[in-house]
């Protein structure tokens, strides 16, 4: 075991003048937290987007309470992710909250550390021969909110997870932010068929990012109105 309960495979450890630093990836909060908690909810909701930053926040309950973080990512701080803006900033609010919740509380998480993140952890200083992701799949309460989204999905499609990582094509969290914004908008099958159909698809996932950035700035505009 590593650091606080860690793995060694879910520690990120670097040495600068002689001094050790270390970092966990989130999954290793989100194992412990699972472990710890038989009914734990994660919520995130995308607080701001303009195309170039991102704001999440998560809301994170667990045995002992509620427990909210934001996460931010910019193009400029984190331009080895700049195409995955919206997944970093959702990952860091998602650690956040977990560190709030007590998890690894005394340690900054290696998504939050710009030159670490999107980088492999270099094996001989964190002994991993299998290191963790740097986004987390799911919800945080065992089911695949993928999935789980797409059954509202007004059109009738499912989220693509090889679409959403073709080159060019909409992120799953710019689609889950869809999903989410237009519901809060109260738009009905006809009202996102006649959106979708200016981008010439009929589904999210098909859309372009940068297509999807200007349709989620502009449901937030809608929903803020």
């Amino acid at each position: 075991m590593g650091t606080n309960g860690f793995r060694e495979d879910e520690l990120f450890t670097e040495t600068v003048s002689g001094q050790t630093r270390v970092f966990p990836v989130v999954g290793g909060r989100l194992r412990l937290a699972h472990e710890e908690n038989q009914n734990l909810n994660l919520q995130t909701e995308m607080v701001s987007w303009d195309g170039q930053y991102a704001i999440f926040k998560c809301s994170a309950v667990t045995s002992k309470g509620q427990y909210v973080g934001y996460g931010t990512a910019n193009s400029q701080r984190d331009a080895k992710l700049a195409e995955s803006l919206i997944e970093l900033a959702e990952t860091r609010s998602i650690a956040r909250a977990l560190r709030f919740a007590g998890y690894g509380v005394e340690f900054t998480s290696a998504e939050e550390v710009s030159h670490v993140v999107g980088t492999e952890p270099d094996r001989e200083q964190s002994g991993s021969k299998h290191p963790a992701p740097v986004f987390p799949e799911g919800n945080g309460n065992g089911k695949d909110r993928t999935k789980a989204e797409a059954q509202h999905c007004a059109t009738g499609g499912t989220v693509s997870k090889a679409s959403s990582d073709a080159i060019g094509r909409a992120t799953q969290a710019q689609v889950r932010a869809l999903f989410a914004l237009s519901r809060k908008a109260k738009y009905q099958e006809a009202d996102i068929g006649e959106m979708l159909a200016r981008f010439e698809v009929s589904r999210f996932e098909d859309l372009t990012r940068e297509s999807a950035s200007q349709l989620i700035g502009n449901l937030q505009t809608q929903v803020a109105a």
